[in-house]
């Protein structure tokens, strides 16, 4: 994984071993290109179920957001290391 840009608000884009493009962004989410299209992304955060107070039967998920920057770059190296062969 090599770091590409980084942009004006602090967005890491990092060119992964397979050719995707990896991008941690200081919001918190983590995005991966999709092998062979640069331009079409999808996030890798982990989702978590959350349950209406008022009814069980009433759900909707959410993204879990990294803080850390670290963390973002640990979860990156984690996604290549068992996707990027």
């Amino acid at each position: 994984m090599k770091l590409i840009k980084v942009t004006k608000k602090g967005s890491l884009h990092f060119n992964m071993n397979d050719g995707r493009l990896g991008i941690s962004y200081e919001t918190g989410y983590i995005r991966v290109s999709v092998k062979g299209i640069r331009n079409r992304l999808y996030q890798i955060n982990s989702v978590k179920r959350i349950v209406s107070t008022e009814y069980r039967d009433f759900y909707h998920y959410e993204r879990i957001l990294i803080p850390s920057q670290a963390d973002r770059l640990n979860a990156l190296l984690e996604f290549e290391s068992k996707n990027c062969k």
